[in-house]
């Protein structure tokens, strides 16, 4: 009986890649895409400023009407569920979830895909491992599984998916594990390759560099204070803008529209910050802008995404976090070739750091920050750079008593 329970669930985790590629390609290719036209097609009138507030509008009455958990992202939702196999994600949760993410994105909020995909592909497996009343630790298998299986799917990085499973959602290093973690996230890249084998989530480029000299080591141990603090930035702005639309005396509803009112008024100056942004993390290479443009696509992006998700928009944090973590990287780097030469690092070395130091930082997952990286662009002799760029934050905002952005107790599912 043991046997035929562990071959079931090893078949689930196998299979586990159909829905976490299907879910990548629902949002990636077609709602991201509709979002990206539906941006360019109005960006430059004023429309665009009402756009984003007509989103909030309608997630605000999913919110008020539907499921609270729609709001925010969907991460520390599924922290709180792995907890135990008792209480999980209901069909409503997930379609709330997906609909209210498909809105804020449509309509150009600040927010990310990664985190919902990631949230309705282990809402699957919760629903599931619930049906079959499986116990706790074969409940966590199939949990533990979905994210891996969604995170290789979305990034294209199946020893990534692996790591940021048992770093993240598992919090267990054990064999079993591994060996399940392993099979799904594989099944969620070798299926996503199959439908799509030319997609790519970060930009491509074939950046070398030799062993850094001893300038250069200074110049990475500078930027791994300056991501620090954008991390900090980050992770305060949103907490500062929840706290703001909590303590508002409006009706519910309103509040999300608010929220997209103030992204569309940024919006309409800076169009760049609009929705995911994935072409510009798609494409950062070819990315056309001097230190201004960079500095204030940075700073109104961390103030539009605070804006979305701390109004009660619905999304992901991973995309507005990595194109932080990029821009980071280059607007420090091309300062670094302008005004330190000696010390300068490749600015797009340096925006790979960036994702490292963000993944360290806010997420708590550096050795998941350092493999990723490794594994989409090949580093090896860059692995110091790249372990010092992901565990300086990591510790420096854990000593300032940060907790990881994705902590179940961090945000609230209340406005």
């Amino acid at each position: 009986m043991e046997k035929k329970k562990h071959f079931y669930i090893f078949v689930l985790v196998l299979l586990l890649g159909i829905p976490a590629t299907l879910i990548t390609y629902l949002f990636i290719f077609i709602i991201d895409n509709i979002s990206i036209n539906i941006i360019n097609y109005f960006s430059s009138s004023l429309l665009i400023i009402l756009i984003p507030g007509l989103g909030g509008l309608l997630v605000g009455f999913i919110l008020k009407y539907g499921n609270l958990s729609a709001k925010g992202h969907g991460v520390p939702l599924l922290l709180t569920t792995i907890k135990s196999e008792k209480t999980g994600l209901t069909k409503s949760d997930l379609s709330s979830e997906g609909l209210a993410t498909t809105l804020t994105i449509l309509t150009g909020g600040s927010v990310g895909l990664v985190g919902p995909i990631i949230e309705l592909t282990t809402g699957i497996t919760d629903l599931v491992g619930r049906y079959l009343k499986l116990n706790l630790l074969d409940y966590q298998i199939l949990i533990g599984s979905g994210a891996a299986a969604s995170f290789a799917a979305v990034f294209q990085a199946p020893v990534a998916g692996i790591i940021f499973s048992l770093e993240v959602i598992h919090k267990d290093w054990s064999l079993k594990n591994l060996f399940y973690t392993s099979i799904a996230s594989f099944s969620g890249f070798y299926i996503m390759n199959l439908i799509n084998p030319q997609y790519n989530y970060l930009f491509q480029s074939d950046i070398k560099m030799e062993n850094p000299n001893f300038n250069q080591y200074l110049f990475i141990l500078l930027f791994a204070f300056f991501i620090s603090f954008i991390g900090w930035l980050f992770i305060n702005i949103l907490l500062f803008n929840e706290k703001i639309f909590c303590s508002i005396e409006i009706p519910l509803y309103l509040k999300p529209m608010f929220g997209g009112l103030l992204v569309g008024y940024i919006g309409y100056h800076y169009i760049q910050i609009m929705g995911t942004s994935s072409r510009i993390i798609c494409s950062l290479d070819q990315f056309k802008g001097g230190i201004n443009l960079l500095f204030f696509i940075l700073l109104l992006k961390i103030v539009a995404s605070g804006f979305s998700i701390g109004s009660g928009g619905s999304g992901g944090l991973f995309a507005p976090m990595i194109l932080i973590g990029l821009l980071s990287g280059l607007l420090v780097g091309n300062i670094g070739l302008i005004y330190l030469p000696v010390y300068a690092i490749n600015p797009l070395l340096l925006a790979l750091f960036g994702i490292a130091g963000i993944f360290g930082g806010l997420i708590k997952a550096p050795i998941t920050g350092v493999i990723l990286i490794l594994e989409l662009f090949y580093l090896p002799n860059l692995i110091i750079p790249l372990i010092l760029i992901s565990f300086i934050p990591y510790i420096i905002l854990n000593l300032l008593g940060v907790q990881s952005i994705y902590s179940p107790t961090l945000f609230k599912r209340k406005l």
